[in-house]
């Protein structure tokens, strides 16, 4: 990733000049979650961002003058307002100004307050509940889903479950994912993908759940 001079709001058919332009705009491919009202929680990367805003690619339908709020890997939130749409992408202007290298440092685990606490920043997680299975030592047991992320989920156990190093977790809609538990206790388990969710597979199950209401 490195700096570059990039508009934040695209050319018209017609040819006419980006309306805004950041003074200094950092190319970047951060995956985060949308938050906006009425469109419930969503995936979404920035495609850029500056101090003044970003560009965000994300397959739910945004609008002009949106207030919207995007979280990133490692909790940080960056609010603000759609002031243009173009083929999936849209451009947001912050609500306050933010400090750039602060943001992509979180992101990125770089942070002095994550290198204090050692720690890799979690992926963003989406608060949806849903039947699952969970196929572990040969056994197939229905468990619920609690929340998901690009890397892990957390779900209810059934009762007592023998977790095994390597497991199946089965969710309707996506591809069946290899695991291995992360923590558990008496009544719910924290799971990490073997192999992350691809963005796109996320972003189009995301959207039908939401959309199924």
């Amino acid at each position: 990733m490195g700096a570059a001079e990039h508009q934040f709001e695209p050319a018209s058919a017609g040819g006419d000049a980006w309306a805004e332009r950041a003074p200094r705009t950092v190319t970047t491919l951060m995956v985060g979650k949308l938050v906006c009202a009425g469109g419930g929680e969503q995936l979404c990367r920035v495609r850029n961002i500056s101090a003044s805003g970003m560009m965000l690619e994300t397959p739910y339908p945004l609008h002009e003058g949106d207030q919207i709020a995007v979280e990133l890997r490692g909790g940080g939130v960056l609010k603000g307002k759609i002031v243009w749409t173009s083929d999936g992408r849209a451009g947001v202007h912050f609500t306050t100004p933010i400090d750039v290298e602060d943001v992509l440092a979180t992101a990125k685990g770089s942070s002095a307050a994550a290198r204090l606490r050692r720690a890799i920043p979690r992926a963003p997680r989406f608060e949806l509940t849903g039947p699952a299975r969970l196929v572990c030592n040969g056994v197939s047991s229905a468990v619920r889903l609690e929340n998901i992320s690009l890397s892990g989920a957390r779900i209810r156990l059934p009762g007592h479950i023998e977790l095994d190093r390597v497991m199946t977790l089965v969710i309707p809609g996506l591809k069946p994912h290899s695991c291995t538990v992360r923590w558990s206790d008496a009544e719910t388990a924290g799971v990490a993908f073997l192999e992350m969710i691809p963005y796109a597979e996320l972003a189009a199950w995301l959207g039908e759940v939401q959309a199924a209401g």
